[in-house]
């Protein structure tokens, strides 16, 4: 038998879940509000595992993606969400993760990996405090 959850930490692994899904969607979307409202100000973001730079601060980040994929369409999924609870309002994720990335030239990279990201409680919600991607595997045509 499994080991019961208390419902507190039930309603931050859901909190965390639906999260990461508006961050998925504000990217995929280009509705750069709603993606900046999941990020902590002070978000620390690791890509260099991508071939992409370390950027710190909401503000960046949301400029460095605009910027590189502002006109590109872009599929993001998550799946298998691993949370945990690791203190009271922080928590860890790892999730898989598939994106198709589609350039305005024509040019495609569908790839596969992990993000792995650290969550915050900041003014009363939770937001992502860093995010670590890598990948397993990338394919471009």
């Amino acid at each position: 038998m499994g080991t019961a959850v208390d419902p507190d930490t039930l309603q931050a692994i859901n909190a965390i879940e639906s999260l990461k899904a508006r961050y998925f969607r504000g990217l995929d979307t280009k509705d750069w509000s709603i993606f900046g409202s999941v990020l902590a100000d002070d978000i620390d973001v690791d890509t260099t595992a991508l071939g992409g730079t370390s950027v710190t601060g909401a503000s960046n980040y949301v400029a460095a993606l605009q910027r590189d994929y502002g006109t590109a369409v872009t599929v993001h999924h998550g799946h298998m969400p691993e949370i945990a609870i690791t203190a009271a309002g922080a928590a860890t994720g790892t999730w898989a993760v598939q994106v198709l990335l589609v350039r305005p030239d024509g040019k495609r990279l569908l790839s596969f990996g992990h993000d792995h990201d650290t969550y915050g409680i900041r003014d009363g919600r939770w937001v992502i405090t860093g995010i670590k991607s890598t990948r397993l595997q990338e394919d471009q045509s």
